[in-house]
């Protein structure tokens, strides 16, 4: 009996890690893909502004804000949007 504890603790452990590990990966995705949208929403209502947006330029942006969405919904960072103030941006 001691031996299925000591491997339940450890397959506990090493999933633990994996799932850190990867919810880290996916918060530092998640951050460096707002750098990109906050750049991106800037020139698109600039764009917008001027009444000019090319298809292109939409294309690229709702990409980008796509990506970003599906990281915060992925398993190891669903939580992160009500631990961690995300910022909204402009959909598509």
């Amino acid at each position: 009996m001691g031996s299925v504890k000591k491997f339940l603790l450890l397959y506990a452990v090493i999933v633990g890690l994996f799932y850190g590990m990867f919810a880290v990966l996916s918060y530092n995705s998640i951050q460096i893909k707002i750098e990109k949208l906050e750049v991106l929403e800037e020139q698109y209502l600039e764009k917008e502004a001027q009444g000019e947006v090319p298809y292109s330029f939409k294309q690229q942006y709702a990409k980008e804000y796509h990506e970003y969405d599906r990281l915060q919904n992925r398993l190891q960072s669903f939580w992160m949007k009500w631990v961690f103030d995300f910022p909204e941006f402009k959909q598509p």
